[in-house]
Parts: structure tokens; C-alpha cells; sequence
């Protein structure tokens, strides 16, 4: 089972980030990789709506930074599309800079997240 700690944000934010990040590891079929671990920081970001980065060769440890002056919807959104960024990563899917499959499953899986009512 992955590792996830959040930190900063207020504690309903962290309370998301981690409904959603745990959906997420289910949904994109990352639970039964050994040796993820994912760190989250939410706070203010004044050029971007979120961030990840692998930290080690191995692909297994990553920091993810989202900002907390979005709307809810857009904040559980960047959480799936950095998430789908950890998937690619982890998978050695990563192709040109990731970004248009992060776009283009975003705000399906979004929607799926929301009709789930887990958050």
C-alpha cells in the first residue's frame, strides 16, 4: 500500500486531498505498487495550480504541491491531474511532458470522483 502524507492547508483541504488521493491509487490501479510514497503540500501558489515531481530514479517517491485558493472543484481537479502525473511516472507512461492525457482525463475522472460521494 502507498504512503501519502499531506501537510498545510486547513484540515477539511487535507481531509479531500486525501479522500481523493486514496480514490485515485484505486482508479488508476496504483494501491499495489510497492514503495510509493506521496507527499502533499497545499498552499499558496502564485504561478500554478499544481505540481508533482519524482524525487528518486526509481519513480516511487513524489511531492505534489497544490494551491488553496481554487475553487473546490478545480482543487479536486488539480489533486486527479497530478495524480494521473504519479500514475505516468510510476508506469513509465510518461510521454512528452505528460500533460495531454493529465488534461484530457482530468475532468472525467473528476466526475467519476464526485459521483462516488466520498467527499
Amino acid at each position: 500500500m502507498p504512503t501519502v502524507i499531506v501537510k498545510g492547508g486547513k484540515q477539511w483541504q487535507r481531509d479531500i486531498v486525501n479522500k481523493s488521493v486514496d480514490w485515485c491509487l484505486g482508479r488508476l490501479s496504483l494501491k499495489s505498487m510497492h514503495r510509493l510514497h506521496v507527499t502533499i503540500v497545499i498552499g499558496y501558489l502564485d504561478d500554478c495550480c499544481g505540481w508533482c515531481k519524482a524525487l528518486e530514479e526509481t519513480n516511487r517517491i513524489f511531492r505534489i504541491a497544490i494551491s488553496n485558493d481554487q475553487s473546490l472543484r478545480n482543487f479536486v481537479m488539480t489533486i486527479v491531474h497530478e495524480m494521473i502525473h504519479v500514475k505516468q511516472y510510476a508506469r513509465n507512461e510518461w510521454l512528452l511532458d505528460g500533460e495531454p492525457e493529465a488534461w484530457g482525463s482530468q475532468e472525467i475522472l473528476t466526475d467519476e470522483l464526485w459521483l462516488s460521494d466520498i467527499l
